[in-house]
């Protein structure tokens, strides 16, 4: 069993701790990007101010490289965009710690105050945080602009084709009717899904090997899965979730591997992020969450390991077992 006291246990990370940081960086965010918002509509920026923009942004990720991954996120519209990027996988752990421990100010962000509140920030990278999505968000505005006017523009140019062509005022009207209908069933479209992350698997193919074994021995999902299918899974790139059929094992498990370092210590938020796993569809589960298939969240993954500090686990010794030949087989 883990002795979980000893160590900075990254996932301690409560789902309400890391909403805290996420919710009150958007409080400044707001501010910061709606000052510049009333500038920009004055001088109605150029491309050429959303290139300067851009070139701002690559130096922010250039001088702060735990940020890369942040506006991918953002721009895939993730509410938690900071939890589910890599930055808390990628800062050190004395600044997680800060992190981890962050307690938000209470008043309220405001064009008068917020130079004074940002400075009392004591986080790592919060500032360049604030200044990086700022931008982002006006760059997605202006391209949003752009593609609109580009959009109105492409239907009146097929009015005009279809007018030259002698077709008459009525397929005009249909013709722009037409466009405008495609335009709203792509806005109908669902959002693009972000890109899956990788858990960092460690393993050689003897590992691998043993790890689905262990898996199957256990029934640990519903259906028999595969060496190269768990080789996927750890690279982000299964294509369907895995129904589990224990959560407990499957947390165990996971922490075992991370715990020998064979995957990411933050493996529970790649889960929760990737939509890895769902519910077993016990009747029990289809009285709670109805008939829509259900993902385990992070909270449920969290509370999993939580119960297996005081209650039995299965699988256990088989997991355990399965290190032990893992640790014999390293490095071959």
């Amino acid at each position: 069993m883990f002795d979980y006291g000893d160590d900075i246990e990254y996932m301690d990370f409560s789902e309400d701790g890391f909403r805290e940081v996420q919710q009150c960086l958007d409080r400044f965010v707001k501010v910061n990007y709606e000052t510049a918002l009333s500038l920009l509509y004055r001088m109605k920026p150029t491309p050429e101010d959303i290139t300067l923009y851009k070139g701002k942004v690559l130096d922010i990720i250039r001088h702060n490289p735990p940020l890369e991954s942040i506006p991918r996120y953002f721009r895939d519209g993730r509410e938690d965009y900071l939890w589910y990027s890599d930055f808390y996988d990628n800062i050190t752990k004395e600044v997680y710690r800060c992190y981890r421990t962050f307690t938000a100010p209470a008043i309220e962000i405001t064009p008068a105050n917020y130079t004074q509140e940002l400075a009392k920030i004591e986080l790592p990278y919060f500032g360049e945080l604030v200044d990086l999505v700022s931008l982002e968000k006006l760059c997605i505005l202006y391209e949003f602009n752009q593609l609109s006017k580009k959009t109105e523009a492409d239907i009146e140019e097929e009015a005009d084709i279809a007018s030259d062509a002698g077709t008459g005022k009525d397929n005009i009207v249909d013709t722009s009717q037409e466009l405008k209908a495609g335009r709203q069933t792509d806005a109908t479209q669902p959002e693009r899904q972000p890109k899956k992350r990788s858990y960092d698997p460690n393993l050689n193919s003897k590992q691998y090997t043993l790890l689905a074994e262990c898996v199957e021995d256990i029934r640990l999902f519903r259906r028999k899965i595969k060496t190269g299918e768990l080789k996927r899974l750890l690279k982000g790139k299964l294509t369907e979730p895995l129904e589990v059929t224990n959560q407990k094992s499957l947390v165990y498990l996971l922490d075992q591997l991370s715990e020998y370092k064979y995957i990411k210590d933050t493996w529970m938020s790649v889960a929760d992020g990737n939509r890895d796993f769902l519910s077993f569809r016990t009747e029990g589960n289809k009285q709670r969450y109805g008939n829509e298939p259900h993902y385990i969240t992070m909270q449920q993954l969290l509370n999993c390991r939580n119960r297996n500090k005081r209650e039995a686990i299965i699988g256990l010794v088989e997991i355990e077992e399965m290190v032990d030949v893992m640790e014999e087989n390293r490095d071959k």
